[in-house]
C-alpha cells in the first residue's frame, strides 16, 4: 500500500457481507470437490505469446501441471452449474445487461460461442467452495520461500517475476505471462543501528529497534548523537521552531488513527523538521496501538536527514523520559539522547525491471480490457505475502479460475503486478506510457491492496448507473460466497496503480476484504485494524494469509471480472 493515500470516503452505507451464509448454499457446492479433477485435456499452446522475460528458464522441480481443460462436463457438474444459477438468480430481471446466452453449457468452449454467462458465474461461486484448490496460497507460499521480499531495484524481485511468468505459462492453459520493462531507482537500508541513552540502566544505554525509512539518506560515518525533541504533530513543530529545534532529533509521536491522516508524519516528517535545523527524525511506526513493539517502513521524502520507524512502546519511552527530566524531580531523569547511524544508499534509475502481466484473450472483443492487479514490490523486511503478494496472486487465481472453466470471457482479462507501487509507482506510469494508446479500450479496471481475507465487495469509481447495475449483481450473484457487495466512493481512484486509468475515464473499483479479527467491514473505524497490524514489517509472512479465504476471494473477484467481462 503506498505511503501518502487519501482515507477512502465512502459514499453509501455499507451492507455487511453475508459471508456466514455458505452453509446454506451447502447443496448447490456439494459437487464443488470435483471441480478441479474433472478437467481433461487442451489442445496446447495460447493463441499468441509476448515476449517472455530475458532470462526464461523451465519451470521450478516438483511442480505438476494443472488439470487440462475438458471439451464436455460430467452430468452431475452440469446440474449443479444449472441449480447455483438457479439459486443465485431468484428471477430473470438481473439478465438485463447480458447480451443472449444459451442455457446448453456443453455447446461452448474456449474455441467457440459465449456461454450463458450465468452458468459460468454459478461454477466460479462454486469453486470458491472448493477446499481442495488452495493453489493461489500455495504458489504465494513457494515464490516467498525461495526469494524472500520484492523489494523494487533487487534481485529477489526480478527473480521472483521470472518465476510467475515461467509458472503461468507452464502450467496454466490459455493464459499468457509476459513483462514489460520499467526503470526503476535502489534504495538499499545497509547496516543500521539506533542506542538510546540511560545512565540507570546496566552499560548506560539500551538499543531501540528500529527500521530506516525507505529513500532516507544516510547518516554521517560516524552516526548522528543527539538530544531527542517530541512533538506531536506539524503545528507543535513549527510552534516549537529553529530555537528549540535546531541540532536536535525530533520524534514524532503520535496514536494511529487511521493510515491516511498519519501517513503523512512518515512521509513529510525529514522535509519539515530539516526546515528547523533537525539532525534527524524518529517516526512512531504507523500501525494499531495493540502493535506496540513492532517496527513498520515506509516511504519518506527525501531530504537531507535520516528518518528511521521505532515502536509505538519506545517512542512513548522517550517521551516520558524527557517529561521527567523537565520536572528535574531526580538526578536519575535525564533527558533522552540517542545514536543513530544509518547506512542507506539510494541509485537513481539504477536498472531496467518490470511489471508482470498474464492475459486471458477474450472471445468477442479480444482487444478491450478487463484489468484486475495488485502491486508486486515489497518492502525489504518480511516477506510481502500480505501487502501486496496476496493482492497480484489474487488477480491471477481470478483469471485462472476463469480459464479453468473452459469458457473464455467476451473482453480479454488482463492482471498486472504492478512494479514500484511503494515509493514512486513507475510501474503503473510506465504501464500508461506503453498502453496510452490502448486506454480507451480498457473498460474496467481492478486493484486489490488493503489485504485479502474474506471477501466484501468492491469500491467503485464510476458512473452511477454502473453501480447500480453491479449493486444488483452482486446482491444476486454472490449471496452466498460473498463479495458481492458495492459501494461508490468520491475519490478519483480506489488504487493507487489504477490511478491514471481512472482519471483517464476507465471505471475503475477497489477489492475489499472483511477484517478477519473482528468482522468489521468498509466504514467502520476499526475495519483497516488487522491489515496495518502487519503492514511493512517483519510479520508480513504467509501465516497472516488464509489460503481458504484467499480461494473465497479469488472466486469473488472472477465472477466479477466475468461479469464485467460481458456487460
Amino acid at each position: 500500500m503506498p505511503d501518502e493515500k487519501k482515507p477512502i470516503p465512502w459514499g453509501l452505507p455499507p451492507l455487511r457481507s453475508e459471508v456466514l451464509e455458505r452453509q446454506a448454499a451447502a447443496a448447490v457446492h456439494s459437487s464443488s470437490e470435483t471441480n478441479e479433477k474433472a478437467q481433461t485435456a487442451d489442445t496446447g499452446v495460447p493463441e499468441y505469446y509476448p515476449e517472455p522475460m530475458d532470462h526464461y528458464t523451465n519451470g521450478p522441480p516438483g511442480y505438476k501441471s494443472l488439470a487440462p481443460h475438458s471439451e464436455t462436463l460430467k452430468t452431475s457438474h452440469r446440474v449443479g452449474i444449472f441449480l447455483a444459477g438457479a439459486t443465485l438468480l431468484g428471477g430473470t430481471a438481473f439478465l438485463v445487461g447480458f447480451s443472449g446466452c444459451l442455457m446448453d453449457r456443453d455447446s461452448m468452449s474456449m474455441e467457440g460461442a459465449r456461454p450463458c454467462v450465468m452458468g459460468v458465474v454459478g461454477e466460479l461461486v462454486q469453486a470458491g467452495s472448493n477446499t481442495s484448490n488452495t493453489v493461489a496460497w500455495d504458489r504465494l507460499a513457494e515464490m516467498t520461500d525461495l526469494y524472500g521480499h520484492r523489494m523494487t531495484g533487487s534481485e529477489a524481485y526480478d527473480h521472483s517475476a521470472e518465476w510467475v511468468v515461467r509458472t503461468a505459462n507452464e502450467q496454466d492453459a490459455n493464459l499468457t505471462a509476459y513483462t514489460e520493462p520499467v526503470w526503476v531507482d535502489e534504495w538499499k537500508r545497509g547496516s543500521e543501528s539506533l542506542r538510546l541513552f540511560a545512565p540507570s540502566r546496566p552499560g548506560g544505554q539500551v538499543q531501540l529497534q528500529m527500521l530506516g525509512l525507505g529513500n532516507s539518506v544516510g547518516t554521517p560515518p560516524d552516526g548522528v548523537d543527539a538530544p531527542v525533541i517530541p512533538v506531536h504533530s506539524f503545528e507543535e513543530l513549527r510552534q516549537l521552531g529553529n530555537a528549540t529545534i535546531a541540532g536536535n532529533v525530533v520524534l514524532y509521536n503520535f496514536p494511529f488513527t487511521g493510515y491516511g491522516e498519519t501517513a503523512r508524519m512518515r512521509s513529510q516528517g525529514a522535509r519539515e523538521a530539516e526546515k528547523y535545523g533537525a539532525q534527524a527524525v524518529l517516526v512512531r511506526t504507523l500501525a494499531p496501538d495493540t502493535s506496540f513493539h513492532s517496527v513498520h517502513t515506509g516511504s519518506s521524502a527525501r531530504a537531507t536527514i535520516p528518518a528511521a520507524a521505532i515502536s509505538l512502546s519506545d517512542a512513548n519511552l522517550i517521551e516520558r523520559m524527557y517529561e521527567r527530566a523537565k520536572v528535574g524531580a531526580s538526578l536519575d531523569h535525564v533527558f533522552p539522547r540517542v545514536k543513530l547511524v544509518m547506512n542507506a544508499q539510494l541509485r537513481e534509475n539504477a536498472k531496467q525491471s518490470a511489471n508482470v502481466i498474464i492475459d486471458l484473450k477474450g472471445s468477442e472483443l479480444p482487444n478491450e480490457i478487463v484489468l484486475l492487479s495488485g502491486h508486486f514490490d515489497s518492502w525489504d523486511v518480511g516477506v510481502g505475502a500480505m501487502d501486496d503478494g496476496a493482492g497480484a496472486f489474487l488477480a491471477w487465481e481470478a483469471a485462472r479460475m476463469i480459464a479453468r472453466t473452459g469458457y473464455a470471457p467476451r473482453r480479454t482479462i488482463r492482471v498486472v503486478m504492478w512494479n514500484n507501487e511503494e515509493t514512486q509507482q513507475r510501474g503503473a506510469r510506465a504501464y500508461f506510457e506503453k498502453h496510452k494508446a490502448e486506454i480507451k479500450d480498457h473498460k474496467f479496471a481492478v486493484e486489490s491492496d488493503i489485504g485479502v481475507f474474506e471477501p466484501w465487495g468492491l469500491a467503485v469509481a464510476a458512473d452511477k448507473n454502473v453501480v447500480q447495475r453491479m449493486r444488483a449483481f452482486g446482491k444476486h450473484l454472490l449471496h452466498s460466497l460473498g463479495g458481492g457487495n458495492i459501494t461508490s466512493t468520491d475519490v478519483e481512484s480506489p488504487g493507487e496503480d489504477i490511478a491514471l486509468l481512472c482519471k483517464s475515464g476507465v471505471p475503475c473499483a477497489g477489492f475489499l476484504s472483511v477484517n478477519p479479527e473482528n468482522n468489521a467491514v468498509p466504514g467502520d473505524p476499526h475495519w483497516e485494524d488487522h491489515y496495518f497490524r502487519y503492514h511493512h514489517a517483519n510479520s508480513d509472512r504467509m501465516e497472516v494469509i488464509d489460503k481458504h479465504q484467499l480461494r473465497r476471494s479469488a472466486a469473488s473477484l472472477a465472477a466479477w471480472a466475468y461479469i464485467i467481462a460481458d456487460l
